[in-house]
C-alpha cells in the first residue's frame, strides 16, 4: 500500500510550500527522490503526482513539491497568487528546493522513512535546471536526474527585456495563449545579477555526481540541443544523455492526466534504474 501525506515546509525567507510525500507501508530507510515541476506548472499538474506514485511502488520514498512562489494557491491547480507569481525567481526555486533537502536529511518528525544519506532530485524543463543548480551546491544530493531540462534560464529576446523594463512586467503566456500571470521587475534583476550563479554550464562542470538527461527529439519548447549543451561539458564518465525518438517535451501526458504514455513510463523506468544503480 502506498501512504500520501502532504507536507507544509517553508524556505530559509520563511516563503510557505507544500509537497506531497509518497512511500509504501512498512518499509524505511528509503531512497528519496524529490521532483521539482517545470515554468507554469505544479505538483499536480498532468503526470507528476503519477510520477510521485511510481517512484514510491518501486521503492523509492518520494517528493513533488510545489515551489512557493508558483502561482498557486490553497486550490489545487489554480493560479490564485499572481503577486507572487511576478516574483518567482530562480533563487527561489533554489531556495525551496534546498529546503526540501533540509527537512528530508534532517531530524524533521515524519521523515523516519526516509534515508538521508540517499536523496536524489529529479526535475522536469525549468525545474530541471534547478535540480542541476541545487546539486552542483549541494553536497547532500547523490544524484540528479533532469528531464526536458533547460541550458539556461535567460530566455527572452533583447527587445523582451527592453520591453520589461520599460513596463517593469513581462507578460507570461502557457502554451501560446495569453493568461493573466506576468513577471516583475525582481524576476529580470534576479535572472541579470545571477547570471555567474545560474550558468547551468557551469554547474554540470561542478557536479561531482551522477546526471542523466532524459530529452524528447521532438521537443519544440526546449529543444534536444539544449541537453547536448549540457553533456558536451559534463563529466562523460558519470553522466548519461538520452534522447526519445518522437516524444515531445512533456513525453505525450496531458493535463488532466487521465492515462499514462509509453514515455512517461519510460521516463519513470529509466531514471528509477539511474538512481537504484547510483544512491
Amino acid at each position: 500500500m502506498i501512504i500520501e501525506r502532504r507536507l507544509d515546509l517553508a524556505n530559509a525567507s520563511g516563503d510557505p510550500f507544500s509537497a506531497d510525500l509518497r512511500y509504501r507501508e512498512g518499509e524505511g530507510a528509503l531512497p528519496t527522490v524529490i521532483i521539482c515541476h517545470g515554468f507554469t506548472a505544479h505538483k499536480d499538474w498532468g503526470p507528476f503526482p503519477y510520477f510521485g506514485q511510481r517512484f514510491a511502488e518501486r521503492g523509492f520514498a518520494s517528493i513533488v513539491l510545489n515551489f512557493s512562489h508558483n502561482g498557486i494557491g490553497d486550490t489545487p491547480g489554480r493560479f490564485s497568487e499572481l503577486r507572487k507569481f511576478e516574483k518567482n525567481t530562480v533563487g527561489k526555486e533554489v531556495e525551496d528546493l534546498r529546503a526540501v533537502v533540509d527537512a528530508v536529511t534532517g531530524s524533521r518528525e515524519g521523515m523516519e522513512v526516509i534515508d538521508p544519506a540517499r536523496v536524489a532530485v529529479a526535475g522536469h524543463s525549468r525545474g530541471g535546471g534547478v535540480a542541476i543548480l541545487e546539486a552542483s551546491h549541494d553536497l547532500r544530493v547523490k544524484a540528479v536526474a533532469a528531464w526536458s531540462a533547460v541550458a539556461t534560464f535567460y530566455r527572452y529576446t533583447q527587445h523582451q527585456r527592453d520591453e520589461w523594463e520599460k513596463k517593469g512586467f513581462h507578460p507570461i503566456s502557457i502554451k501560446g495563449s495569453p493568461s493573466r500571470l506576468r513577471y516583475g521587475i525582481d524576476v529580470l534583476r534576479d535572472l541579470e545579477d545571477g547570471k555567474t550563479a545560474y550558468d547551468l554550464h557551469d554547474a554540470v562542470r561542478r557536479l561531482r555526481v551522477p546526471l542523466l538527461l532524459v530529452h524528447g527529439a521532438a521537443d519544440m519548447s526546449v529543444k534536444s540541443t539544449e541537453a547536448e549543451e549540457l553533456y558536451e561539458v559534463s563529466d562523460k564518465s558519470r553522466t548519461e544523455l538520452v534522447i526519445l525518438d518522437k516524444v515531445g517535451h512533456s513525453y505525450g501526458a496531458k493535463h488532466p492526466f487521465t492515462e499514462s504514455t509509453p514515455a512517461v513510463d519510460e521516463v519513470v523506468a529509466m531514471t528509477a534504474r539511474w538512481f537504484t544503480q547510483h544512491l
